[in-house]
């Protein structure tokens, strides 16, 4: 897990008003190996173990209920509808999406990849590459990422979630996308540049708010 990475975590019982302090047991180049996450409001410590960040309220078996979403040079569209190639910006991917970080990263090697899994997955350490596993509310505070990429299939809760981390300018990717995940974007305030198919691209655009009612 990137040590810089601790700025924009959030403890999963308290919400998104209340940050995470790190105590680092082991880390390298800025990457932590071993460590703890700890919310000074209600006192809970989150472990990193294996550079992986564990935010589950109740760890246990695999979570993911979707598959990984397959789609032909999936990173280089992840990476063209980000809008994000040529910045030093943090990217977040969903589980579904997680086999595409290596590659994103090799092609924009200036980006810091959050995976947000449901359970462990295969890797580990790896430069440019954050895990962090949640079960709750995803872990990332409100209007603080450049874009977040994800695969719904039809979860609109899960896309209103992704769209509260959406900063502003910001965008959100989506693949796999089902109507009501497109309509939950909007509904957040986003404005959809583009959608063919089950792929859709939306933006926060600067003074744009929720649709309330």
């Amino acid at each position: 897990m990137f040590f810089e990475l601790t700025d924009l975590l959030t403890c999963p019982r308290c919400g998104p008003q209340h940050g995470l302090v790190l105590l680092v047991k082991d880390v390298e180049d800025r990457r932590v190996r071993e460590g703890w996450l700890g919310c000074p409001n209600c006192r809970n410590d989150y472990p990193v173990e294996a550079g992986v960040a564990d935010l589950r309220l109740a760890p246990g078996p695999e979570t993911e209920a979707k598959p990984p979403y397959h789609e032909e040079e999936l990173s280089i569209k992840i990476m063209a509808l980000s809008g994000l190639e040529q910045e030093k910006a943090v990217l977040a991917l969903d589980g579904r999406l997680a086999h595409a970080a290596s590659a994103i990263v090799e092609r924009a090697p200036e980006l810091e990849i959050i995976v947000l899994l449901g359970s462990r997955d295969a890797g580990g350490v790896e430069a440019g590459v954050s895990r962090i596993m949640y079960d709750v509310e995803i872990p990332l505070a409100e209007r603080a990422l450049r874009c977040i990429a994800l695969a719904p299939g039809g979860d609109p809760e899960r896309v209103a979630a992704a769209s509260r981390r959406v900063a502003g300018e910001g965008r959100l990717v989506l693949f796999d996308a089902r109507e009501e995940d497109i309509e939950a974007a909007k509904s957040d305030g986003l404005t959809v540049l583009a959608a063919e198919g089950s792929t859709a691209v939306a933006e926060r655009r600067s003074g744009s708010l929720p649709i309330v009612g």
